[in-house]
């Protein structure tokens, strides 16, 4: 009996622990909701240079390449799927400043991850791991693979 409560006390402090974490991770995200650029040594794959590569995790992942004013193009990527994006750097007549990372069936759901756009020339690759209810996405600038 007394081997239970100590799991029981366990298994308490554990989950008081991650509510905290979970807690922390909202609210930094509240305070900066755009994640700072992260470059990479690794250049794009060759023929991509100046786009943006997106792949989702176990579920949909929906992509928004926006504007300062919030317009702006976005796609559902279907889970373990890979994306490129040739809008990227805009269409002449707008330019997005923004990537805005949603995920599930609904387009418009809360963001869970954004990242600037990188200066042209440069282009993204984005990969989404975790799950829909804890999602996770990591982002990196890419160099030109040309030299």
């Amino acid at each position: 009996m007394q081997l239970r409560t100590r799991r029981a006390g366990v298994i308490a402090v554990a989950a008081g622990a991650a509510v905290v974490a979970i807690g922390a991770t909202v609210m930094a995200t509240a305070a900066d909701p755009v994640a700072p650029e992260v470059t990479s040594a690794t250049p794009a794959e060759a023929g991509h240079e100046n786009e943006g590569k997106y792949t989702a995790g176990d579920y949909v992942l929906n992509v928004h390449e926006l504007n300062d004013d919030g317009e702006g193009m976005g796609t559902a990527i279907g889970p373990h799927t890979a994306y490129y994006s040739k809008t990227l750097h805009g269409t002449g007549t707008w330019t997005p400043t923004v990537v805005k990372f949603s995920v599930g069936g609904d387009s418009d759901a809360p963001t869970v991850f954004a990242y600037p756009v990188p200066k042209p020339g440069m282009g993204v690759d984005c990969v989404a791991s975790g799950t829909e209810a804890a999602p996770l996405v990591r982002c990196e600038t890419k160099v030109s693979s040309r030299p």
